[in-house]
């Protein structure tokens, strides 16, 4: 059965949602080279919260319209580091090269970053099966406001109540995974309750990839999520 993947960075692994026709299933994996492995094989798309393809500029068009469509959450969408910026290993030679600065969490994406560009450079199918994606432009495009933030008890009902609304009970098995961790020190998957909304996260961009089935909208409108930088989010 053919299955939609949604992931995203938790601080030291990646979460990974599995959603087919009918269910969905969590797990962990310590590398996307892992998620690579594990997936390729039976995954239509893989949807990633990470940049995928980079540009030689400062700033990338998708980042820009990905904050305008957010409004008051742009802040949640990050510069992407450039093409040079992204090859050093030292931080004051990656804000020289990016020009224009660098920000900590920006800096803090670019091993994730090399990952994905390690696997475009090994496999050749990844192109045509990871695309980037990011979880508040796709909770939005499903809800059709801005949401209260993710940290807030108030967001985090709220994107759990998105995810049940569109994506039937097929995602309860995503709640109950996160409310048990709620009330639980102990959980196999070894994800920090504090990173219970990156669950979510990876959660809604399975979603999209199941339902939009391949027809997705993108920031820029009309990009190639293939070949040229750009996000993903459900089709209209």
């Amino acid at each position: 059965m053919a299955a939609h993947i949604g992931v995203d960075w938790a601080s030291g692994l990646w979460v990974v949602v599995e959603a087919t026709p009918h269910t969905t299933r969590i797990s962990t994996e310590p590398s996307l080279l892992n998620v690579w492995h594990k997936y390729s094989d039976r995954a239509n798309e893989i949807l990633v919260d990470i940049p995928v393809h980079l540009t030689d500029e400062n700033k990338r068009e998708c980042d820009r319209k990905a904050k305008d469509f957010l409004g008051s959450r742009g802040s949640t969408v990050f510069w992407t580091p450039n093409r040079d910026a992204v090859t050093t290993e030292d931080y004051n030679e990656a804000v020289k090269r990016n020009t224009s600065g660098l920000g900590s969490h920006s800096w803090g994406l670019i091993p994730r970053i090399r990952e994905v560009n390690a696997l475009l450079d090994e496999f050749e199918a990844v192109c045509e099966t990871v695309y980037e994606s990011h979880p508040e432009v796709c909770f939005k495009a499903y809800h059709g406001d801005d949401l209260p933030s993710k940290k807030s008890d108030e967001g985090f009902k709220a994107r759990k109540d998105c995810l049940i609304k569109n994506g039937g009970e097929s995602f309860q098995l995503v709640l109950d995974l996160v409310d048990e961790r709620e009330t639980s020190s102990q959980w196999h998957h070894r994800i920090q309750s504090g990173r219970l909304d990156d669950v979510l996260d990876a959660a809604i961009l399975a979603l999209t990839a199941r339902e939009s089935a391949g027809s997705y909208s993108t920031l820029p409108q009309e990009a190639d999520p293939t070949c040229e930088p750009s996000i993903v989010y459900p089709g209209c």
